[in-house]
């Protein structure tokens, strides 16, 4: 009894530290944030079976509207709700629309509606659409443009294009983007500064079932137009999405037509190219011009996971970008509530939700403090990774050939080695030759992922080496220790391999394979 707790005890022991300090080093990784002087994402009380259309006034409040009401809620800095009401007007989903919290404006029934009090007044009839801004209202009615006049509360014409306006793009100063049909597979993009004058054409973007531009944001910066804007296009069932990038001098808009280029998003802290970049936003916090993307999760556990990512605005098509987000599920595009937070709409598969980020130092200290929530995430992921983990079983099993090729060999044409007293030299040779067989298999497991998800003290020039050594020599110290004398140079052989390939799979197995 005594022998058989050296010979397994030990081991066991061991590997229950090491997966011990796995799921330490989870629960630490729920604490940190996302990157450097920005919160972990902060929940609401806030739900909505449906997924809710979301407007900011010129006063920074959040009008939500969803399940036939509209939400308006005030948020600070640190997050908090200032102010709280909710008024019975029912947006027609699908369609933006136009709030100071008093006056509603919105689409329907082919109409512009304006509502306050509880009554409606119809503005404009059979209109096709509409975009707003802070202060701006525009709708279209086939290919004519007009902007609604909040103080005057008049209608005015702003141009008429040469085909059916498909959509438009409003910015917080009035200006836009207009969106027109060109042919059955592409429209064509127009320029309406803040003082409506229209340029003429200047992009052609794709507009079919199979390819088409989701989406955009623009700027004026040192005096030309910057767009960016997304495409999704589906082939062969794959979808794919990615990021285009326009830039020009705003004097040369509509001189002659332009081609977006097609611009990549990285990791910062791995270099790791972000896949499915979408819903890119231009945003401006205390002074720092950022591009705001959703892209896949790259963290354990991040199947099916749409974060937010952050990036600094630059020249190029390469851009370096860090998290913002730090929920499992699907983040939509973020809205700017101050030059210290922003919100955006969270989906977990049932509800949709309200979240935030803040660069608040009283909402960075308290999002890192744990939550029920959080112990059972970095639970989960401990799980997961150890279940990733088995997969080094697997491919790591051509280690034990060579040592197991040279004793049947030795078996075979010289079985007296094996029946020496003590240990023999061919269970000593076989040892040996297993010891060098992880090297170059750890340093081809130690890549983007592995830096990224491995704890600190694995992460240092020549790790490779130094993790191969340190579980030899444990491995050799158990073996010393705690063989059975009477299991001979074929069971000792085998118990050193087979503790050491424990030792493994349980101290960075879990940081090489991503398969959740």
């Amino acid at each position: 009894m005594k022998e058989k707790l050296k010979a397994f005890g030990l081991p066991i022991g061991i590997t229950l530290i090491f997966i011990a300090a796995l799921f330490i080093h989870q629960l630490l990784i729920v604490k940190e944030l996302p990157q450097q002087g920005w919160s972990r994402s902060m929940p609401f009380e806030e739900s909505f079976k449906e997924k809710p259309q979301v407007f900011v006034d010129a006063e920074d409040k959040i009008h939500i509207a969803s399940d036939g009401h509209v939400q308006t809620i005030k948020i600070n800095d640190k997050l908090e709700i200032s102010e709280e009401t909710t008024s019975k007007t029912k947006i027609t989903r699908g369609f933006p629309f136009w709030t100071d919290g008093k006056q509603y404006i919105y689409y329907k029934s082919g109409n512009l509606v304006s509502a306050s009090g509880g009554q409606e007044q119809i503005l404009e009839e059979d209109i096709a659409g509409l975009g707003t801004g802070k202060n701006d209202v525009y709708y279209w009615k086939d290919s004519t443009l007009s902007r609604y006049d909040l103080e005057n509360n008049e209608a005015i014409k702003i141009q008429s294009f040469p085909n059916t306006i498909a959509g438009m793009f409003v910015a917080d100063d009035g200006s836009a983007v207009v969106q027109v049909e060109k042919d059955n597979t592409h429209d064509v993009l127009y320029y309406v500064d803040e003082k409506q004058q229209v340029s003429g054409a200047f992009l052609t973007v794709a507009s079919s079932p199979n390819k088409k531009m989701e989406g955009l944001t623009f700027k004026i910066k040192d005096g030309n137009l910057l767009v960016f804007y997304n495409q999704k296009a589906r082939t062969q069932g794959t979808l794919s999405y990615n990021v285009f990038k326009l830039q020009a001098p705003v004097g040369e808009i509509g001189n002659s037509m332009l081609e977006g280029e097609k611009v990549e998003f990285d990791l910062s802290d791995t270099g790791q190219k972000l896949m499915s970049p979408g819903g890119v936003q231009l945003m401006e916090m205390k002074g720092e011009e950022m591009i705001l993307i959703t892209s896949e999760g790259t963290k354990i556990g991040d199947n099916n996971t749409v974060s937010l990512y952050a990036a600094p605005l630059e020249d190029g098509t390469v851009f370096s970008a860090a998290p913002v987000s730090t929920t499992k599920h699907v983040s939509y595009p973020p809205l700017k509530i101050s030059d210290e937070a922003m919100i955006w709409m969270n989906y977990d598969g049932a509800d949709y939700a309200l979240k935030g980020s803040s660069r608040n130092p009283e909402v960075i200290s308290e999002s890192t403090n744990w939550s029920k929530s959080s112990v059972k995430e970095a639970i989960n992921n401990g799980i997961l990774m150890m279940f990733s983990s088995l997969v080094t079983i697997m491919t790591s099993f051509y280690w034990v050939l060579p040592s197991l090729f040279l004793l049947i060999l030795m078996y075979i044409f010289k079985p007296n080695a094996f029946e020496n007293d003590g240990i023999s030299w061919v269970e000593y040779l076989s040892i040996i030759i297993f010891i060098f067989m992880p090297v170059s298999y750890t340093q081809n497991a130690m890549n983007a992922y592995f830096e990224q998800m491995a704890p600190g003290y694995l992460l240092f020039p020549g790790s490779a080496y130094a993790v191969t050594i340190f579980l030899s020599l444990i491995t050799l110290a158990i073996w010393k220790f705690g063989r059975d004398p009477d299991w001979g140079s074929m069971g000792g052989a085998f118990y050193f391999m087979g503790t050491y390939i424990l030792f493994y799979i349980t101290f960075i197995g879990p940081y090489i394979f991503n398969l959740y």
